[in-house]
């Protein structure tokens, strides 16, 4: 099965929205008539998949299969009870995890003979910001916008916020705009207007926030862009105060799915909201699947009270619960499930595995930070030698801040073991990247002001600061930047001489991409960029190793759009091509601005160095969980002021989530003394250790031998 056709929608008929008998009322099926895809599964997961009608909370615990019974609840709904994959909507947080759905429901569709033609419209699985996408797209007549809208991303964010920041006279050394994007992000996650009395920080840019806030809404608006949290506040606006809008997608979406339910944020809540609670004339069918115990995202909006009120927010829900973890030792399960039972913010259920039992989990006791590191590779050597089915890739080394890492690289270089620091720069966070796509965006909508400033003198063509503060002062936000610079361009005012040359000739070069970009191909536009922009030339005159790594990504860069062409035009007669250029560098933009990192980084047998908020998700045979001690595991931000409670929980979730990601080893490490700001500090080992029942333990304790070691 294709996956485009399960998920290229642009257009579809709104009056096709009629609604089959099935889809009203669940149709008994002969359980002896069941597919195999479901005969497979344990009895919980069967009963979540065949449970169709109404409100469903399904608590997945660690490695319950949760994936696998959400995938074949979807096949279940098309092949047997005959739901067009057009009503069906799956939402999750990743572009991996949606692709990874997307496939599996492909391969239990082909299981039961079915093809893409025999269904029936697009399947919509995808990120809460993909499927917003599109359905904003499609309402675009209803948006406060006066062209196609850009994606703004975390930079382009904050360099909006620091233009307005400085035409607003504040004092960016009081008022940092990185502070303001946090708060207003913040709001954004909770759904809150610039004007909401309850996004007081308790800090001092509470007096500005309002105001720098609005402008900023109406900067966004004048570039006809859009933020990550926005494209879902604006989602759930569009659908609370358009009662057409809110109908037409409860009508086309009557089984809606949501991944790491434990996840959302209240914006995102709202939405599902509008989208399924049952009410008059909606269908109610929303299935959520997720696990409080593993609700780690607090610090960026996560509101673990979503899943926990389920039952009350959806009357009458049924409750299935996944308990068998299918991935770790006995051991690790029943230890884990120790842990996490001391907190108060969960639901009743209990982890347990039919796994073998395995070995204790090794609880290390080292005198320093430094030792620490140089016995946990020792032991990871020692497995490696000792283990021929272990390779190197078996191996991860789990911490709670970025910093920790240093000194387990230093000793994997020196014991020559390849590693792979988890989270490092990704592709498109790389200069040269994001500056082709500025000019990709420019040329897309040349009402986007913050790419017109990245690349009006990149590479480098003398169009200096002091000539870009003077055309912005003009400016003055009022409008399109280009706009402006256009009428400049060809009526002069501000500028004269060389400087009018230049600029004339930036607009002229940018101007005629503008009128190719509907006519070509996005690779061919790129090539066009590249070659008179003199961007590698310029790269090659510079003759640094850096220089030759930044042409290397250009030319990877290339790949990309000729991936993406290829998904998008492969097999289409010519003449169909010819009809889609011009729908090509949207989509493009749109798919690359909304793409994770790519998770091939580093394919080469590695260990992988990663924090625990990175953990979630993965699994290794073998996991070192170190620097756990009070004040960094816990971390200390989980001790402050009345919400103490709740940041121990959050912290215990997330040693529970570390301690799950071990299929057969898990070793559990704390320093005696560590260095902070160059003085050794005494740590106290972290209360997880006393949480934990000594049975499950075997106790090593270098703490006294730091000279023998």
């Amino acid at each position: 099965m294709s996956d485009r056709t399960l998920d290229f929608d642009f257009n579809f008929d709104p009056e096709d929205f009629t609604t089959s008998k099935r889809a009203e009322q669940q149709t008994p099926v002969d359980p002896d008539a069941l597919p195999n895809f479901v005969t497979r599964l344990n009895e919980p997961q069967r009963e979540a998949v065949l449970t169709t009608e109404g409100p469903l909370l399904v608590l997945a615990g660690a490695g319950s299969g949760k994936t696998r019974m959400l995938t074949s609840r979807i096949a279940y709904l098309i092949s047997v009870q005959k739901i067009r994959p057009w009503q069906i909507l799956a939402v999750t947080f990743t572009n991996k995890a949606a692709g990874e759905m997307r496939d599996r429901v492909c391969s239990l569709l082909n299981e039961v003979g079915m093809n893409h033609n025999e269904i029936q419209g697009p399947l919509d699985i995808g990120t809460f910001h993909a499927i917003c996408a599109r359905i904003l797209r499609r309402e675009g007549d209803r948006l406060p916008f006066t062209k196609p809208f850009v994606i703004f991303d975390d930079a382009d964010q904050l360099s909006l916020l620091k233009s307005i920041v400085k035409s607003m006279g504040i004092d960016d050394k009081v008022y940092s705009p990185k502070s303001f994007q946090y708060a207003i992000n913040r709001m954004k996650c909770d759904a809150m207007e610039p004007d909401n009395p309850h996004a007081l920080t308790g800090r001092g840019i509470d007096r500005k926030l309002p105001q720098v806030y609005e402008a900023y809404q109406r900067a966004m608006i004048e570039n006809n862009a859009m933020d990550f949290g926005e494209m879902i506040t604006m989602t759930y606006r569009l659908l609370r105060d358009h009662a057409d809008i809110r109908e037409k997608y409860q009508r086309r979406y009557r089984y809606i799915h949501v991944d790491e339910y434990q996840d959302t944020n209240k914006a995102q809540y709202l939405l599902l909201k509008e989208l399924g609670s049952p009410s008059e004339g909606s269908h109610g069918n929303i299935c959520v699947v997720g696990d409080e115990d593993q609700s780690i995202y607090g610090w960026r909006g996560a509101d673990i009270r979503n899943i926990l009120d389920f039952e009350r927010d959806y009357p009458g829900a049924a409750v299935v619960k996944l308990e068998q973890n299918y991935r770790s030792t006995q051991t690790i399960v029943e230890a884990a499930s120790e842990l996490i039972a001391k907190n108060t913010q969960r639901k009743n259920k209990t982890l347990f595995s039919e796994e073998e039992i395995g070995v204790p989990i090794v609880k290390i006791s080292s005198p320093d930070d430094r030792h620490e590191a140089e016995i946990v590779v020792k032991e990871l050597r020692t497995l490696l030698q000792d283990h021929a089915e272990y390779s190197l890739n078996d191996f991860a080394i789990i911490y709670r801040t970025h910093a920790q890492s240093r000194l387990f690289e230093e000793f994997l270089r020196q014991a020559k073991l390849a590693y792979r620091v988890v989270g490092g720069l990704r592709f498109f966070d790389r200069k040269e990247i994001k500056d082709v796509m500025a000019y990709l965006r420019l040329v897309f909508n040349n009402s986007d002001s913050i790419s017109f400033k990245r690349i009006i003198n990149v590479p480098a063509r003398g169009i200096g600061k002091t000539t870009l503060d003077k055309l912005d002062a003009a400016w003055g936000q009022q409008g399109s930047l280009w706009d402006f610079f256009s009428k400049e361009m060809r009526e002069p005012t501000l500028f004269s001489g060389k400087t009018l040359k230049k600029l004339q000739d930036f607009y002229c070069m940018v101007g005629s991409w503008i009128e190719l970009q509907s006519k070509v191909r996005v690779s061919e536009l790129y090539h066009h960029i590249l070659d008179e922009t003199r961007y590698v030339e310029s790269l090659k005159e510079e003759g640094t190793d850096e220089s030759i790594d930044r042409i290397e990504n250009l030319e990877e860069f290339n790949s990309v759009v000729l991936e993406f062409e290829e998904r998008e035009l492969k097999d289409l007669p010519g003449a169909e091509i010819e009809r889609r250029k011009p729908l090509l560098l949207g989509r493009f933009l749109e798919q690359t601005t909304l793409a994770e990192s790519p998770d091939t980084e580093g394919e080469a047998s590695s260990v992988q160095l990663m924090t625990f908020h990175g953990c979630k998700g993965l699994e290794f045979p073998v996991v070192f969980m170190v620097g756990m001690e009070e004040g960094l595991f816990p971390s200390i931000r989980g001790n402050e002021g009345e919400d103490e409670d709740m940041g121990v929980e959050e912290e215990r979730r997330l040693c529970y989530v570390g301690m799950t990601r071990a299929r057969e080893r898990l070793y559990m490490s704390h320093a005696t003394f560590r260095r902070v700001w160059g003085d050794l500090l005494y740590q106290y080992p972290a209360r997880f250790f006393e949480e934990v029942p000594k049975k499950y333990f075997e106790i090593r304790d270098f703490s006294q031998n730091a000279g023998r070691l």
